[in-house]
């Protein structure tokens, strides 16, 4: 055994009795257990000596180590390697440690932060946890449990993060739920196009996929078209189901359901980024359309993309006052339409894709209603 005082920047920054040929415990190398790959630490301090004093000790307890004597230099390796945990002095020349934590937490969030300092106080701590520091230890500190420290650190975060994981699963799974009560809402109300909302959805992503769209924003097209006429359910049944046209007052009451079905989504939290589409689905591309009469790109595409869904289903469909049609005989009206009713761009996008890949599209979702019905 040795006793040995670490001084940095003139300051001890510990003082213990090491065993020359240190032993990490079965608890410091916990990580580098469950996984094949190395837990790589990142460590940056502008002093030599207690960047090499972590370094020795981190890479013997199975960890691998990338040093760096600044932020500049930190914040370069970050961006060309994997990094599990990052420790950081703050008092360094340019950039300081919580500057570089702003930096870390713009570019990789997901990384767990370490901030270390032989000037503490109370504010001090409390600073760098409010910028999102996951720890903060103060010199002098027994170098030896540094391992056990990023291991500690290193389990939290990842139990926080199943946490999280969990807990967004089951909010996935609670507003799947709230949007298939939606849909069957709907359905009751709206026997004579059954199916319709799964179809005009399907048919949407065939041209949304098309585009150079987030999955994000996939989503929400998809969202907003399976639920583009919820508002219906609070139109009077002697209008929804009249079996004639309606007179000029009955089609006010009707045409105020894309704005009651955007108040429904908007009051849940993952729908409202489809409500544009629900209000807007029945806007034209010459302005000619309801309910505020948008013209151009000042309809959201998701609006613009379904319209042409719709009127795809619509003519593919039986209605009350007459048969379907065929696809083909679709796709003629659709292009006779371009830049009157519908976008021009989305209409070539549309016509681009053959026939038969929509009528396979249409039997797939009317194979998989039946499928869930008899289930």
């Amino acid at each position: 055994m040795k006793h040995v005082a670490v001084r940095s920047k003139g300051r001890v920054l510990e003082t213990t009795e090491m065993d020359m040929d240190y032993q990490p415990t079965q608890a410091t190398t916990l990580s580098a257990l469950k996984s094949d790959q190395p837990v790589n630490v990142l460590i940056v301090d502008d002093d030599d000596l207690v960047r090499e004093t972590l370094q020795f000790v981190l890479e013997d307890a199975d960890y691998q180590v990338f040093p760096a004597s600044n932020a500049i230099e930190a914040l370069g390796i970050l961006e060309n390697q994997s990094v599990d945990m990052i420790l950081s002095d703050i008092f360094m020349p340019g950039m300081n440690g919580f500057e570089l934590l702003r930096q870390i937490k713009q570019r990789r969030p997901d990384v767990p932060v370490v901030l270390i300092t032989g000037f503490a106080n109370i504010e001090m701590a409390r600073h760098a946890l409010k910028e999102g520091a996951v720890d903060f230890i103060t010199k002098p500190y027994n170098v030896s449990e540094i391992p056990i420290l990023v291991e500690r650190n290193l389990t939290r975060v990842g139990i926080d993060n199943i946490v999280k994981e969990t807990l967004h699963a089951e909010i996935q799974k609670t507003y799947r739920a709230t949007m298939e009560a939606l849909l069957a809402a709907l359905d009751t109300r709206d026997t004579e196009t059954e199916g319709h909302s799964e179809r005009v959805a399907a048919y949407t992503m065939m041209m949304a996929e098309k585009l150079d769209l987030t999955p994000e924003e996939l989503t929400s097209i998809e969202r907003g078209a399976l639920l583009h006429d919820i508002g219906k359910i609070g139109v009077p049944d002697s209008i929804l189901y009249k079996p004639g046209p309606l007179n000029d007052q009955e089609w006010e009451v009707m045409k105020q359901h894309p704005i009651d079905g955007y108040r429904m989504c908007m009051k849940v939290e993952l729908l409202q980024p489809a409500a544009p589409i629900v209000l807007h689905h029945h806007e034209r591309w010459d302005g000619k359309g309801y309910p505020h009469g948008l013209s151009g790109e000042q309809i959201p595409l998701g609006a613009r993309l379904f319209a042409i869904a719709d009127t795809l289903d619509a003519i593919t469909s039986d209605r009350p006052y007459r048969k379907a049609q065929s696809f083909e005989k679709a796709c003629e009206e659709i292009e006779q339409c371009s830049g009157k009713q519908f976008d021009p761009t989305i209409v070539e996008i549309f016509l681009a894709i053959p026939a038969e890949q929509w009528q396979t599209v249409r039997q797939i979702t009317m194979t998989g209603r039946e499928m869930r019905s008899a289930a």
